[in-house]
């Protein structure tokens, strides 16, 4: 399909036939029926263009993947055929067709001799778990990109294919590809291989990565050694030079990462036949197989290059580049579509605010620019609440912050000078507006539900937008459970500071961006009033905690060691030593929040494996001390698990039926000294952990 030929109609990734044309996200969704020359833009940026022919676009710099390693990161035969037919080996791709049949052995050979400096050995992988990988893929932010799949049941249902209204960035064969340990190291991180942030950087641990990719590869799961690894690939001298020669001189290193002897300088625009928008396909000529729409775009743009670009229209194109749009909305365009929602998931508690990421509608002056910067490298994270994680760019993202605060900036109305004192009473429950019922403050859990922490709102937010939003939060963002304490600018607290609506709104803001103490209100738990301390008994209390979900059964012991369970996987997930539990706000907060262990030495169980799905648990029983024994059943057999606390350690029993026993997957936490109990039997097995 090539510039003469018309492509107008959308169709979706996972029920349309395959299609050639390169896939530009932003492009697809909000500007294929009317290519205009501000798009163009985009096209000339995001297909490379501007790679080849030079000329600055104001976007972030659109690269392909680093070379000098390929061939040890994805397997010999798909290189083959991708290089061969891009388009056909990985639908959408923005890889132009650019070899003869007879070059592709050459290349192969000349990217196989490239030696790039020996990473460190990589640890082996010995677990992963699909069954979480696909959890995680569908609920922390793949999906607003990638097609989902239909075997994964969001808690609101699966959506209508109409509901999908954009394509989704499709995979090539990822198991001809790539083997586990390749497709989880990019997963990781993806700016390595891809510095231009095409793919972002989503923060997660090794063991995340390797589910997600043991869920793409269809892995049924190991306990030991999970092979197998990239073959190495041997290159041919006579071959090495001659693809040498054709990787220069069709300038691959206008777009990826080579050696300096292969080099690639602009090469002036022309509208000469032959040429990567016309529709002969010549040897040495880029061919993109782009649709009519792509092409109409192209060739306006490049018309009229020389015509100035507004702040406003590149960071709209800017947006659209790095696919922002597919999670934020910004002046009520983009978001995730009707379809992709049901996998954004979060705090119900919130109404859509704790489920959906926040707008992006004059975000240049609503965040401090130094935040921006922090947001954009992934340092801080202000709402846990949402499943959905916040990407990192790398590069791409270095200037958006100033262009953001350059196209958002207006003429702001300060704010009067604030009184700490009035501000610290209005944000508190004891005569003021009572902010900390909702919103969290530093270690302070909040009241009620658990909304974005407030003790670096004068680190975060400016003060213009500050007052504009508090008093009307429904024109920022609809449906907000957030109300209006100042309804049409009129306060609705009189006895502060005579019901000073700027005056209010100001001490508040003051007093945040102080960091002078904490609102009135909280309960005061420094003494230590709600601590669990196990001295004569085992104490046993039911949670929520990090690392372990919102079936954790903490047991605590005299001996001063603790183990947390996590009743929904029927599996010990945390131990520690030192303090027990703080109850009070497990006990007293509406919403309670996920819990960390307050103790030390921290050791954790690996996590759930798929060899794992088939036992349930069952609940516990106690004993006379308060000891429980928690009950599980594999395939409708009882199998009973004990921990008892001993000096500096924990002794663990699992009994069962000899059959059962002798499969029962049976993992220990890293990190501690593990023996195990000659005397035991074929229907017992007892573990010692110790921490010396």
């Amino acid at each position: 399909m090539r510039c003469g030929v018309a492509a107008f109609a959308v169709a979706l990734l996972h029920v349309a036939a395959l299609r050639a044309e390169p896939l530009v996200v932003g492009f697809d969704r909000f500007h294929a029926a009317q290519p205009t020359v501000e798009v163009g833009r985009l096209l000339f940026n995001e297909l490379g263009c501007a790679n080849c022919h030079g000329g600055e676009t104001g976007l972030p710099p659109r690269r392909g993947p680093g070379l000098n390693d390929v061939t040890q990161r994805v397997q010999a035969e798909w290189l083959r055929k991708f290089l061969a037919n891009p388009s056909a080996a990985h639908e959408g791709t923005n890889m132009p067709h650019l070899l003869a049949k007879s070059d592709v052995e050459p290349v192969m050979h000349y990217l196989g001799s490239l030696k790039p400096k020996p990473a460190a050995k990589p640890k082996p992988l010995r677990h992963v778990n699909a069954v979480l990988g696909g959890e995680l893929f569908h609920t922390i932010g793949c999906v607003a990109c990638h097609a989902p799949d239909k075997k994964f049941q969001p808690p609101d249902g699966l959506p209508k294919d109409s509901d999908f209204t954009h394509r989704s960035v499709s995979f090539p064969k990822l198991a001809e590809k790539h083997v586990l340990s390749s497709l989880a190291d990019y997963i990781r991180d993806p700016l390595k291989v891809r510095s231009d942030g095409r793919m972002p950087r989503t923060v997660m641990d090794e063991q995340d990565a390797v589910d997600i990719a043991g869920w793409l590869l269809n892995f049924e799961g190991s306990d030991g050694t999970i092979a197998p690894k990239i073959e190495p690939f041997v290159s041919e001298k006579a071959l090495v030079d001659r693809g040498r020669a054709l990787v220069a001189a069709l300038r691959c290193a206008a777009c990826h990462d080579l050696p300096k002897d292969v080099a690639a300088k602009p090469v002036p625009l022309q509208h000469a036949s032959g040429g990567c928008l016309s529709d002969s396909k010549t040897v040495g000529i880029p061919r993109y197989d782009l649709s009519t729409s792509q092409c109409t775009a192209l060739q306006r743009f490049i018309e009229k290059r020389a015509e100035p670009v507004t702040p406003p229209q590149l960071a709209t194109l800017t947006f659209e580049a790095l696919n922002c749009l597919a999670c934020h909305d910004r002046d009520g365009r983009g978001g995730p579509d009707l379809a992709r929602k049901a996998y954004f998931l979060g705090d119900h508690n919130l109404g859509d605010t704790g489920r959906y990421p926040p707008p992006l509608t004059g975000v240049g002056r609503k965040l401090q620019p130094d935040w921006l910067t922090k947001v954009f490298t992934g340092e801080f994270r202000v709402r846990p609440y949402l499943r959905t994680k916040m990407p990192v760019y790398g590069n791409a993202t270095a200037l958006l912050g100033v262009l953001l605060a350059k196209t958002d900036e207006r003429k702001e109305m300060p704010l009067p000078g604030g009184d700490d004192t009035a501000g610290r009473k209005l944000m508190g429950t004891l005569g003021g507006v009572g902010c900390i019922t909702c919103h969290r403050w530093g270690e302070h859990a909040a009241l009620g539900i658990q909304s974005v922490d407030l003790s670096n709102l004068g680190q975060r937010i400016q003060p213009g937008w500050f007052r504009e939003y508090v008093v009307n939060p429904a024109s920022y963002r609809a449906g907000t459970l957030m109300p209006s304490f100042w309804p049409e600018g009129k306060a609705a607290n009189r006895d502060i500071l005579g019901g000073d609506t700027d005056k209010q709104i100001a001490s508040i803001y003051s007093f945040a961006k102080s960091a002078n103490g904490e609102p009135e209100g909280f309960p005061v738990t420094a003494n230590g009033a709600f601590e669990l301390i196990p001295k004569e008994r085992t104490i046993v209390q039911r949670t929520f905690m990090e690392g372990v979900g919102t079936h954790a059964i903490l047991v605590g012991f005299p001996s001063g060691v603790h183990v947390a369970y996590d009743g929904k996987n029927a599996r010990p997930a945390l131990a520690w030593k030192g303090k027990f539990f703080d109850a009070y706000n497990t006990w007293f907060s509406r919403f309670a929040p996920f819990e960390k262990p307050p103790g030390d030495s921290i050791v954790k169980w690996p996590a759930p494996s798929a060899s794992t799905s088939n036992v349930r648990f069952d609940g516990y029983r106690l004993d006379a001390q308060g000891v429980p024994t928690f009950l599980l059943s594999v395939g409708g057999v009882r199998v009973v698990e004990r921990f008892v606390g001993i000096e500096d350690g924990l002794r663990r029993t699992i009994a069962a039926d000899a059959a059962v026993l002798k499969d029962f997957p049976i993992a220990h936490p890293e990190g501690v000294i593990v023996a195990e109990d000659s005397a035991g039997t074929p229907t017992e097995r007892s573990f010692t952990y110790s921490w010396k």
